[in-house]
């Protein structure tokens, strides 16, 4: 799992290279890095795409994405503003932080199997 730290440190690049609002929050509902003070009001709109079928929705100016970690649900980034570049800016958010999860889920397994083989050896 990816720290919240790293997810700021996400956002907060990417708003310095776009000059849009981001937010991620996770499936409960807990908000995990954001750009802007008022992503609270936004919580609930997120939690209706955790129950909906649908992969996005804009809700208030708000482009709302699920980000998926395989296939499991993960968390659903916002991109708050109204602009053309806003959807693509998301998509493109939301892009990086599954690629993150990717990366981090691959550093872990590998991290897994160097101590399983390291206890293999010092049993023997």
């Amino acid at each position: 799992m990816i720290s919240n730290q790293i997810l700021q440190n996400t956002i907060d690049g990417l708003k310095n290279i776009t000059r849009i609002d981001l937010c991620i929050i996770d499936t409960e509902g807990k908000i995990l890095a954001t750009t802007f003070a008022e992503a609270d009001r936004y919580v609930s709109p997120a939690m209706a795409l955790v129950e909906s079928p649908a992969d996005s929705q804009v809700v208030s100016g708000c482009h709302f994405f699920k980000v998926f970690d395989e296939h499991q649900l993960e968390y659903v980034l916002l991109a708050n503003g109204d602009s053309d570049d806003v959807y693509m800016i998301g998509k493109i958010a939301s892009f990086q932080i599954q690629n993150l999860l990717v990366a981090y889920k691959e550093r872990f397994d590998k991290d897994i199997l160097s101590r399983i083989f390291c206890w293999t050896i010092s049993c023997w």
